[in-house]
């Protein structure tokens, strides 16, 4: 498969994992008769958009992301939107009435300075509202998103991430289903001269069954365990002609690229078993227990520098995911499909960090307001936001930095 046809299954991909996402958010909305003002995959103006119903669907300018836009995100907001129309309106009648031939009067007012006032910042990141305010602010209390009882609002919340989670559970049961299980074993293929093993003894042909006291049997455990414990000297414990051989002082190197390095590599060896289609849901959701369990041991390793943030091994931004992508495509559908399962459940944990403008911190939003019995002020929401778009900015620029960094050694 070319290079081209990868890269566009990766964008197809991420799009659709996206797709998935925002779904989970508008089928709750539409069940709970919340109005649903815009469906839209990408961020800032529309690129293309079409309305059906009461409903504007399009795709925008910046893949970075997605939004369903209901309305009455925040109380406070929505009132002075209507507010701010009856003033309008009532401005207007009484220029038509008075006929005012200068208009110097309201120039001067157009000139008096007025404080700034709070708006939502996600209103700035997807764009100008692509409803007229006279539509929203017709909108029946009972469909605005405020209005609806908490257990809406939270399920309307965590919809994407449910629907992400979801969408991982089937990529893996179809990984199972077709291909069986597969693991590549932990028999050594070969030592590295000078390396850590070597230099204690351990060979080629060995089978590794323990590392710093945590047993193993499949390769990508010991991939971890190696992380975690790089520039240490732990025990290692294989099986050598049927006997057990115990190394106690095994040294873990760190690499160029930063990682741990024991100078192992590999066999061919791949363990296999056949899965039917009932064992395939324990096995689907088993893998992707899995999955959230490396995600987060990643994110510990990253906090203890056991992995690098930054670089070619660091976090991935959209274009490394769709570089990363283009590279799996190559090795068959299953790959790929484990692939998606993987990101999907990163962006699942990534939304649901207590952070706004994500899932999570919307979440813990809506729950301390019904603890304080009122709501948060919109001014309040909005530094808590511009805060969490501060750490995701710096973030963004990180991981396209380290994107840059990947696709130079592509």
């Amino acid at each position: 498969m070319s290079t081209v046809v990868g890269v566009v299954v990766g964008i197809v991909g991420l799009g659709f994992l996206i797709l998935v996402h925002e779904l989970g958010h508008y089928i709750v909305a539409k069940a709970t008769k919340m109005r649903v003002e815009e469906f839209s995959i990408g961020f800032g103006p529309y690129l293309v958009k079409k309305r059906w119903g009461e409903t504007v669907y399009g795709i925008s300018a910046f893949p970075l992301g997605g939004y369903v836009r209901v309305t009455g995100m925040h109380e406070e907001e929505f009132e002075r939107r209507v507010t701010d129309l009856r003033e309008q309106e009532a401005q207007e009648a009484s220029q038509l009435a008075a006929a005012a031939p200068s208009g110097a009067g309201d120039a001067g007012e157009g000139r008096r300075k007025t404080r700034r006032r709070p708006q939502d910042p996600e209103d700035r990141l997807a764009g100008k509202r692509a409803l007229s305010a006279e539509e929203i602010a017709s909108t029946p209390l009972e469909r605005r998103y405020y209005a609806h009882p908490l257990w809406h609002r939270l399920l309307f919340i965590v919809a994407g991430v449910l629907m992400n989670m979801l969408a991982a559970v089937v990529f893996l049961y179809a990984v199972g289903v077709v291909e069986g299980e597969n693991w590549r074993t932990t028999e050594i293929g070969g030592v590295t001269e000078g390396g850590g093993a070597a230099t204690a003894g351990i060979e080629e042909g060995d089978r590794i069954v323990s590392l710093a006291g945590e047993e193993i049997d499949r390769w990508n455990q010991l991939q971890v365990e190696i992380l975690k414990h790089k520039g240490e000297s732990i025990q290692v414990v294989v099986e050598r002609d049927g006997e057990v051989v115990t190394f106690p002082e095994v040294e873990v190197r760190v690499g160029e690229d930063g990682l741990g390095q024991l100078g192992v590599r590999s066999t061919t060896e791949i363990g296999h078993r056949d899965i039917g289609p009932l064992e395939g849901v324990a096995f689907a959701g088993r893998e992707t227990g899995n999955m959230v369990v490396l995600i987060f041991e990643g994110i510990g390793m990253m906090f203890s520098r056991d992995v690098p943030l930054t670089g070619s091994q660091g976090v991935a931004g959209a274009l490394g995911i769709v570089q990363i992508s283009a590279e799996v495509v190559k090795s068959g559908l299953t790959s790929y499909l484990w692939f998606l399962a993987l990101i999907s459940v990163n962006f699942a944990l990534l939304n649901m960090l207590p952070l706004l403008p994500l899932d999570g911190g919307h979440f813990i939003l809506n729950i301390a307001e019904r603890l304080r019995g009122r709501s948060i002020s919109l001014r309040t929401f909005e530094r808590i936001s511009m805060f969490g778009f501060a750490l995701f900015g710096v973030l963004f620029f990180v991981a396209m930095y380290n994107d840059i960094v990947r696709i130079a050694d592509w």
